[in-house]
């Protein structure tokens, strides 16, 4: 079946992305895929030279520009079976919300809907968007005390106006996200295109790293924050440390999600949040140090027994739904140790290749 069927996935030089065309790619697909720039692709295909023979890319500077998609549906040399879309800013160092997070997430979202819906045909059965937990989530909760566990019938209550009064980037990520899911629900509702849409909704994502990396600077955000700014000096102490979030999924099992619900008819229509176990500044340092006693001298103790922030009670997830849509038999989560250690190996490997 999979040698026969055709996906086009955007933000293939993306931390997310890259790991799905790696399974793609695995399981026999076609891919067309979109990149900024011809150097992206060169670059993807320096890494990986064995795509080439499944991987064409077509090039979309800027996602929100309207109509920039319609080209790569009429122009197909064969038609679409399958659209993921991962494109969309994925940053908490912009300045100008709108014009940096939310325009892009929402109108690109739409385009691509849009472009599929008016020229994708009559075979493209299914448009798999990635999303966020945080449009689950609610933004405004007291931390301090943990609330009913968040499901996919919750939605975040912060508006783009909120985000953009409070100068927060992560409010600012949180109404984009949150706004370009339910713009896209909102035109599967209102132009009923052929095909269905499901998406996938992780919380934190780390992992091993497949994207091009140019250098310390160009590690993807979550691992940076989450991981590698214990190793690069950016962390010098525990006090007062945080994490915007404190529940994790690893990268596998996103891009794993992403490619299961191409095919799982379960997964129509559906909102599918992805949610491991827990995350904190303190459990990431203790399992690197435990790991990698090599990296002592980089990664401080911190308090090996205060897990958590103090005054700090995350709200749970109930991630029941994953694995009903998923499937027992294909579907495991990583846990934060392995995925921790398998992050810190793929930066260690990458600190080689900069010769840091």
């Amino acid at each position: 079946m999979a040698d026969t069927k055709h996906v086009f996935l955007t933000g293939a030089s993306g931390f997310v992305a890259s790991q799905i065309l790696a399974g793609l790619i695995e399981r026999g697909y076609l891919i067309t895929a979109s990149v900024r720039t011809p150097t992206k692709g060169e670059q993807i295909l320096a890494l990986h030279p064995s795509w080439a023979s499944q991987l064409t890319f077509v090039y979309v500077a800027d996602v929100a520009e309207k109509g920039v998609f319609d080209n790569v549906f009429t122009k197909a040399k064969q038609p679409f079976d399958y659209v993921i879309h991962t494109a969309s800013p994925v940053t908490f160092s912009v300045t100008d919300f709108q014009r940096d997070l939310i325009d892009p997430a929402v109108q690109g979202t739409v385009g691509i809907l849009q472009s599929a819906h008016t020229h994708g045909g009559l075979q493209l059965k299914r448009f798999v968007l990635l999303g966020s937990a945080v449009s689950c989530l609610d933004s405004f909760q007291d931390i301090s005390v943990a609330g009913k566990p968040y499901t996919e019938k919750d939605w975040n209550p912060v508006t783009a106006a909120q985000a953009i009064s409070s100068r927060n980037p992560v409010l600012g990520y949180n109404a984009s996200k949150k706004l370009a899911e339910q713009a896209a629900w909102a035109l599967m509702e209102s132009h009923k295109p052929v095909f269905d849409l499901a998406v996938i909704c992780p919380d934190i994502i780390i992992g091993p790293m497949l994207q091009p990396v140019s250098g310390p600077k160009a590690v993807n955000e979550t691992n940076s924050f989450a991981v590698y700014n214990f190793m690069n000096g950016v962390y010098t102490q525990i006090e007062g440390l945080t994490f915007p979030f404190y529940h994790f999924v690893d990268v596998r099992n996103v891009a794993l999600a992403h490619i299961l619900a191409l095919t799982t008819p379960a997964a129509s229509g559906q909102r599918i949040l992805l949610v491991s176990g827990l995350i904190s500044p303190q459990l990431v340092i203790n399992t690197m140090r435990k790991h990698f006693p090599q990296l002592h001298s980089r990664v401080m103790e911190g308090e090996p027994a205060q897990l958590l922030p103090r005054g700090n009670e995350p709200t749970g997830w109930d991630t029941s739904r994953s694995t009903e849509i998923l499937g027992e038999k294909d579907w495991k989560y990583i846990g934060l140790e392995e995925s921790v250690v398998d992050t810190v190996r793929s930066l260690l490997a990458l600190e080689a290749g900069w010769g840091v």
